[in-house]
């Protein structure tokens, strides 16, 4: 079966196409049109005309795209924007009027759960892991083994806290530790549950090494957290690490990327302009503006739950909503 899903986030409208033969999500093709439609969000909660014209021209794009490519089913999903704005639902009706396409709605915690099963079947993954989703407006963690059982969705996001936040061009130290501090606020719940339930002894190649339950079992007690990061932030992060000048998904899924690189990168993002990061190479112009927020909040989040190295993922919420809707 060939289905193409459409996801409809804060900064970004991505459309999968994909053969799915009811045990694997195999892609073809991938598209990303940037339209910040989570701007008016972080402004005053309304979705802003413009983004919403920019959405609907891109979803006719994408609609067009597969038709084009015989997909058999057209699936469609919106996060963090569409579900927080005030005319959120409005603005899902112009898309059915306009477009024929049906939009869900997706609770922050259905979107944590998606992108970990995703992750798991793109990776190929068994075992205890722990992924990490840093969108637009919201980032996801969601934490299990084989099937998730401990997920979160926070408003941390990259455009969120490039309004909210980092401001200056580059953004000022002030800004800096205001975000950072605004962000170890906002995870220090989550943080709580995973220190308390993953209680660190030894960094280990991927993630950390888990002392208590839920992970530790009896005869077994070597098993380890796989850490994986999913989205925008962290497949630019490690294009930029590898110095990929053209984008190769084969170079980033899989790609192991270490706390010290984040860390090294953040220093190197704040201060440089926005044009001055536009030249980096792995880096999309139309990503240089948000990069810094999205990488703040993944230095946080490796901080604050001791993760040392996580694998990046290009599978994530897509392929995951492909598998539950159509197992």
């Amino acid at each position: 079966m060939k289905v193409a899903v459409i996801d409809i986030g804060s900064n970004s409208i991505r459309l999968l196409v994909a053969v799915y033969d009811g045990k694997r999500v195999i892609p073809l093709e991938r598209q990303l049109i940037t339209t910040r439609l989570g701007r008016g969000v972080a402004e005053n909660n309304m979705l802003d005309e413009t983004s919403m014209r920019d959405t609907l021209s891109a979803l006719e794009h994408f609609k067009k795209k597969a038709r084009n490519l015989e997909c058999d089913i057209i699936l469609a999903l919106a996060t963090s924007a569409v579900r927080e704005a005030e005319n959120g639902r409005d603005f899902l009706h112009i898309i059915k009027e306009k477009t024929g396409i049906d939009v869900e709605i997706i609770s922050g915690e259905k979107e944590a759960y998606l992108s970990f099963k995703g992750a798991i079947a793109g990776l190929g993954l068994e075992g205890p892991v722990l992924v990490i989703d840093i969108g637009g407006g919201s980032t996801e963690l969601c934490l299990g083994d084989n099937t998730a059982f401990k997920s979160t969705s926070l408003p941390l996001g990259a455009v969120r806290f490039t309004k909210n936040y980092l401001v200056s061009d580059p953004p000022t130290i002030d800004e800096v530790l205001t975000a950072s501090s605004a962000a170890a606020e906002l995870l220090s719940g989550f943080a709580e549950y995973f220190n308390r339930h993953v209680q660190v002894e030894h960094l280990r190649t991927i993630g950390v090494m888990p002392e208590s339950e839920p992970f530790r079992t009896s005869g077994n007690s070597d098993r380890c957290i796989t850490a994986v990061g999913v989205g925008g932030t962290v497949t630019t992060l490690a294009a930029v690490v590898q110095g990929l000048a053209v984008y190769d998904p084969a170079k980033v899924h899989g790609f192991s990327l270490k706390l010290e690189d984040v860390e090294s990168i953040f220093e190197k993002f704040c201060r440089l302009t926005v044009e001055e990061r536009k030249s980096i190479p792995g880096i999309m112009p139309q990503r240089a503006d948000i990069i810094t927020a999205g990488v703040l909040i993944l230095r946080q989040i490796m901080q604050k739950l001791k993760i040392s190295m996580i694998k990046v993922s290009e599978s994530d919420l897509m392929e995951g909503y492909i598998i539950e809707r159509l197992s």
